[in-house]
């Protein structure tokens, strides 16, 4: 594939330095090499220079291809880059995002048969995330972690990221006994591996979880379980009360009986705004965690995983193929996105942060525009489909934030990442309102939704 092209390398970071190696002994002419950091880079006569120096590199000289190495580049420069290497007509070829190496195994032995052409995940979600392995390693390595939800999208990413900073053993606990299934097998080859329990239970019944948990005895929980398709949720939110809130309970409750040192709850930006049942649940799950007043319990938030179940680019996807249209809610509507891999790289991160409790958001950059999401998935799929708008439905927003206006955030000990405090709800005032015995699965969604905005609004007494 290389032998004998002219090739512009961008990034000479650890992971470009060994693309470097490769390409050259492949073969592979590499006449440049575009790095920020190229005043600091040693002098090997090649020409050196920033990134935006591309267009004037493409114009001095003929390239057969573009080797994008920086794992850490963001969605929008690679956007750039595209733009500018089609100009040229140049193939340019990326790696796959940081998060998706072992940091012990950076001397990947076939790097190169990694790179591939960019797709819709790196033109539009992938971000410029840095985290301390080093320090997921110190909180995760030769402990037993818990991970609720651990078949979606998320849970089975993180639980990935787990197994790979080496966890002594990983309980794996979801309801849905055939997705457990299946990420067993995946990840060992077989359907039993004492490694990795499968935990099938339901957060939402308090009692499964306390003998799932008193049983497994973790010493770190991650929690990821939730419902969170917001139109299912505005049609029952009895189901965000169930799972979303009293799920959260459930967990925290167990977890601090059984002396858990480290909790992490998954939120979403939609707790920021609060606008439809989603946010308000997801932001009361928030204030719980908070309430237990543990310094080592705490949320993270960030917006849309690209490409896990049902999301839109899923969504998109199904439309164009199966019905020749796609359906975007509002012209302008945006959202930030975000990868799979990089969404458990910060849950993991946020394990090692040291200020107390709190909610940890990401800056995801610029928000995209979910018409142009939607153009190029169409476009990628090479499809006759056409484009249609909709109105905007109840709780959904045109626009997402990350934080909500009366929130004061505050920097961390990792790059791009801020603290707000939401307002405590402790599980006795919890309770008060929502007792953890009493049965809400017969509630009619509008006695469901007042009791969401008493947990919502409900004042804090620290």
């Amino acid at each position: 594939m290389f032998r004998g092209k002219s090739v512009l390398l961008i990034g000479l970071g650890v992971l470009g330095t060994e693309m470097l190696r490769e390409l050259e002994t492949s073969g592979a002419d590499v006449r440049s090499i575009l790095d920020d950091r190229y005043e600091d880079l040693p002098d090997s006569g090649r020409h050196r220079g920033p990134i935006s120096d591309l267009p004037e590199v493409l114009d001095s000289a003929r390239w057969d291809i573009i080797v994008v190495a920086a794992a850490l580049i963001s969605a929008s420069t690679l956007n750039w880059i595209t733009k500018h290497a089609r100009r040229s007509n140049v193939p340019i070829y990326v790696l796959p995002e940081r998060s998706s190496f072992d940091p012990s195994e950076v001397d990947h032995p076939d790097l190169s048969q990694l790179i591939r052409r960019p797709g819709i995940t790196d033109l539009f979600a992938r971000t410029s995330l840095r985290v301390d392995s080093q320090e997921i390693v110190d909180s995760v390595a030769g402990r037993r972690v818990l991970i609720t939800g651990a078949g979606g999208s998320i849970g089975s990413e993180v639980t990935r990221q787990v197994l790979r900073h080496g966890a002594d053993v990983v309980g794996l606990l979801d309801r849905d006994d055939c997705l457990l299934h299946d990420l067993a097998v995946e990840l060992t080859g077989q359907m039993h591996d004492p490694r990795i329990p499968l935990l099938h239970a339901d957060v939402q019944h308090a009692q499964q979880v306390d003998r799932v948990v008193q049983t497994f005895g973790p010493d770190v929980v991650i929690h990821t379980a939730a419902l969170k398709h917001v139109t299912t949720l505005e049609t029952d939110p009895t189901n965000a009360l169930l799972v979303n809130v009293r799920g959260t309970a459930n967990v925290l409750r167990a977890a601090r009986a059984a002396d858990v040192s480290k909790f992490v709850n998954v939120s979403t930006d939609k707790a920021a705004s609060r606008v439809g049942v989603l946010g308000i649940s997801k932001y009361i799950g928030e204030r719980l965690t908070q309430g237990v007043e543990m310094a080592s319990y705490r949320s993270v938030r960030f917006g849309n995983v690209i490409g896990s179940r049902g999301s839109v680019l899923h969504t998109f996807r199904i439309q164009a193929l199966h019905h020749e249209h796609v359906l975007v809610r509002g012209r302008e509507t945006s959202r930030f996105f975000m990868t799979a891999g990089e969404a458990a790289s910060l849950v993991l991160s946020t394990l090692g942060q040291h200020q107390p409790g709190g909610t940890y958001v990401f800056d995801m950059g610029e928000p995209v525009q979910i018409l142009q999401l939607a153009n190029a998935i169409v476009d990628d799929l090479v499809s006759s489909a056409t484009i249609q708008l909709e109105e905007l439905r109840t709780g959904e927003a045109e626009h997402e934030r990350l934080f909500h206006e009366h929130e004061q955030p505050v920097p961390t000990a990792v790059a791009g990442v801020q603290r707000v405090e939401p307002a405590p709800l402790t599980l006795a005032e919890f309770d008060g309102i929502l007792p953890w015995n009493e049965d809400l699965s017969g509630l009619i969604p509008t006695r469901a939704h007042a009791l969401l905005e008493d947990l919502l609004h409900h004042p804090s007494t620290t």
